[in-house]
Parts: C-alpha cells; sequence; structure tokens
C-alpha cells in the first residue's frame, strides 16, 4: 500500500490591510503643501504624470476620494478622508525619515539628501569648502545648495522644505516684518550662531578719490553721497540694514544700485573708478590680496552682521548638519 503523501506548502507572508506605499503619501503631502499637482513635482524632482499617478494609486488604495478639484480653479481642496489621512502621512513620513538619520547615525555609507539654503554670499564663498570635507565622510549624501535672500531662508525653514538654512542677520532689523523674533518662529526650532561678527565693508577701485583721503584718516559716511554705492540686493535685510546705516544721521547717503549678484556688485566696481561696492569682508579678500580692490575706511564703520544657522524642526536631523556647523565655522575662520 502506497504511502500518501502530504503536500507541504510554503508559508505565505501575511497579506497587508491596505497596499498604501510612501510614495503615494509623499505625492499627497506634496499636493496638499505646493497647493497642485505642478507644484509638487517640481518639489519632488518628478514628472506630473507620475504624482498624478500616485495620487490615483493612493485613492484606490483607500476606496475613498481624497482631493476635490472644482472646474475652472486648480485649487485642491480635501476630502473628509484626505483631511483624516493628511496628519498620518505626516507622521508616518517623519519616522521613515527618522529611520533613514537613524542608520546615517551608525554608518556614513547610508543614503540620504540634505537640504540647504542659503544667501548667495555664504554659498559662494563659505560654503564650498565646507561641504568638500563632508562629501568625502558622507560620500553616499547628497547635499542640495538654493539660494535665496534672508526672507526667502527664513520662509523656507517654516514650511519645512530645508534640513539647514544659513544667512546673515543683523540686530537692528529684528522689528521687520518678515522677521519673526527669535522664539516665535514654529520653524525653525533652533538659531546657531556660527560666526558672531561679520564685517561688511566698502570697497573701491585702487584709483578712487577717496582712497588718498583714507591714508591719513578716515571719511565720513557723509562724504559719499555724490558716489554710486553698488550692492547685490533690491530688497530684504542686507539692503535695509545698508540703507538706515546712510540714513541715520538725516544726510543723504550715496545712491543705492542693485546689481543681482555678488560677482555684479564686483564687475561695476571694476569697472567704474568712483563706484563703491559693499560686501561681506569674506566675499573680496582674494581681490584684496592682488590689489585689485582696495577698502574704503570709513567713519562711522558700516554695520556688522552676524552668521546664523536656522535648523528645521520638521526633519529629522542628520549626523551631517550639525558636522555642517563646524564646518562652516571653519571655512568663516579661514576668510579672517
Amino acid at each position: 500500500m502506497k504511502a500518501i503523501k502530504q503536500s507541504r506548502r510554503k508559508p505565505r507572508g501575511k497579506k497587508p490591510a491596505f497596499a498604501t506605499e510612501f510614495r503615494q503619501l509623499r505625492a499627497f503631502v506634496a499636493l496638499v503643501d505646493q497647493g497642485s499637482v505642478t507644484g509638487a513635482a517640481q518639489a519632488l524632482g518628478l514628472a506630473q504624470s507620475t504624482v498624478s499617478e500616485s495620487l490615483t494609486a493612493l485613492e484606490r488604495a483607500l476606496g475613498e476620494p481624497i482631493t476635490l478639484r472644482r472646474r475652472g480653479t486648480r485649487d485642491v481642496s480635501l476630502t473628509a478622508a484626505g483631511r483624516t489621512l493628511l496628519p498620518h502621512a505626516r507622521s508616518l513620513l517623519a519616522s521613515l525619515d527618522a529611520a533613514h538619520v537613524a542608520v546615517a547615525g551608525v554608518t556614513n555609507s547610508a543614503h540620504a539628501s540634505i537640504e540647504i539654503i542659503t544667501n548667495e554670499s555664504v554659498s559662494t564663498y563659505l560654503l564650498p569648502k565646507a561641504l568638500a570635507t563632508l562629501r568625502v565622510r558622507w560620500p553616499n549624501t547628497t547635499f542640495a545648495v538654493t539660494v535665496a535672500t534672508c526672507p526667502g531662508v527664513r520662509t523656507g525653514l517654516q514650511d519645512g522644505d530645508f534640513d539647514i538654512g544659513l544667512l546673515l542677520e543683523a540686530d537692528e532689523l529684528t522689528d521687520q516684518p518678515d522677521k519673526p523674533a527669535i522664539g516665535t518662529m514654529t520653524l525653525p526650532s533652533e538659531r546657531v550662531v556660527v560666526a558672531n561678527s561679520v564685517r561688511l565693508v566698502i570697497f573701491v577701485a585702487p584709483f578712487h578719490p577717496l582712497i588718498a583721503t583714507t591714508a591719513v584718516t578716515p571719511v565720513p559716511a557723509t562724504e559719499l553721497t555724490e558716489y554710486p554705492l553698488f550692492m547685490s540686493d533690491a530688497a530684504g535685510d542686507f539692503h535695509t540694514l545698508v540703507s538706515r546705516f546712510f540714513e541715520s544721521d538725516g544726510v543723504p547717503g550715496p545712491h543705492l544700485d542693485a546689481c543681482g549678484s555678488v560677482e555684479a556688485v564686483k564687475r561695476a566696481v571694476a569697472n567704474d573708478t568712483r563706484a563703491l561696492g559693499i560686501l561681506p569682508a569674506y566675499a573680496i579678500v582674494e581681490e584684496l590680496e592682488t590689489g585689485q580692490f582696495a577698502v574704503l575706511s570709513l567713519r562711522p564703520p558700516p554695520p556688522g552682521m552676524r552668521l546664523e544657522a536656522l535648523l528645521s524642526n520638521h526633519r529629522a536631523r542628520h549626523p551631517a548638519v550639525t558636522e555642517l556647523i563646524d564646518g562652516m565655522r571653519g571655512a568663516f575662520a579661514q576668510q579672517q
């Protein structure tokens, strides 16, 4: 009599109750934050069709629509299911980011991305030195840099779009409407001083008419009225600080011209022997060493600023963020 063979089935994994994927949740949260599929796609670096497919797949997995689109408008509003899902989606994504950061804490080979937003002069003259070291230490981490004005840096951190913001601050501007007082901001939750004393300098071409005067004694700020003063920003904290400095004594100051970039300021001064330029001292170190420009000694001297780091509390903090702050301190010290 033949023995009856019992078939042995391989154990099967437990089927999840919901087939929801993290990419779908990222698309959903980005849609809510950006207000449109186009904005979500740009924020995520994906094609619009990919984002749309993820949103459709999410609704299919949930069995309920999560957004309502009105005819004739691109505005997106959430259904009851979408409003219920949103806080859970944010929490799950935050937990996933925290898991990646935890892994990065035990191995520098982990894949990660750190989003940095900063002022142009910081991005050009200080940040590259700090990032050169970090890119060697964290070979699989991407350090993405976005340039913005001071208000743009603060907004980027408040919206949770960046891990760290680096910007120049001034005590005189704490009453600016776009700059909440320290301690009142939801984001970022932490402000770290990278450098306490960032010197602003007014520089000129070597044969500027005022150079001979400054060899004996500093030039009074009131004597700059007839000269054009070039700066990078047409608005924002830096522009406001300089404007207030020259208006403080009640005498009209020099005519302020915004060039749009640090390099444009330098070219404007190089091409006009009467021109003045104002930049952070670290931005013209090389030109001063080669004699291309000279610092104009002024009485009173231009106001100083601080280099600060704003740290987001919407994102789990990668160890490299702390190392970046230390690297920025070293880069600033080398430029003094």
